[in-house]
């Protein structure tokens, strides 16, 4: 995985920034026909990651979307996209931009590190896809106040 952002580019960027993704040479042949698909599925490894032990944290990656760090519960780790967990494996979706030189995937959406080792590789297709997802009521609260903050501040900069 290959993008030319920092680490902390990548970490507070809202909607992940553009990469590339390198398949080997002897995997190359694997990719034929992915490029018509417009996003990919990818596993990887967070090798940046050190695992504390905390099974119980706040879902900080919230923040970047303007949510106070005070406003965020402590929930159980999976409850969490946080990178520090007990195995650093990390799923992202990812929008397929285009293929170079027959084994280097142009991407969009990137949440992982340069870096950052790729275990696998998916189509994303229709039988993903999730039509009404369901999220914790707490989720809901901290999101829909930071909305409303945000209108607030709006109406004030109108007014």
């Amino acid at each position: 995985m290959r993008t030319n952002k920092t680490d902390e580019e990548v970490r507070s960027s809202i909607s992940g920034v553009d990469g590339e993704i390198e398949i080997l040479e002897e995997y190359s042949r694997g990719l034929v026909g992915i490029e018509e698909f417009s996003h990919v599925i990818v596993v990887s490894c967070l090798h940046k990651s050190k695992w504390d032990g905390n099974l119980i944290r706040k879902p900080l990656g919230l923040v970047k979307f303007g949510v106070r760090q005070r406003d965020l519960p402590e929930v159980g780790v999976f409850s969490t996209n946080s990178p520090i967990r007990p195995n650093p494996i990390a799923v992202s979706v990812l929008e397929l931009y285009s293929i170079k030189r027959r084994r280097f995937l142009e991407v969009g959406g990137l949440d992982l590190f340069d870096g950052t080792p790729v275990l696998d590789l998916k189509p994303y297709t229709p039988g993903k896809r999730i039509e009404s997802p369901k999220y914790p009521n707490w989720l809901s609260i901290v999101l829909g106040k930071r909305r409303n903050e945000i209108v607030r501040d709006e109406e004030t900069l109108r007014t």
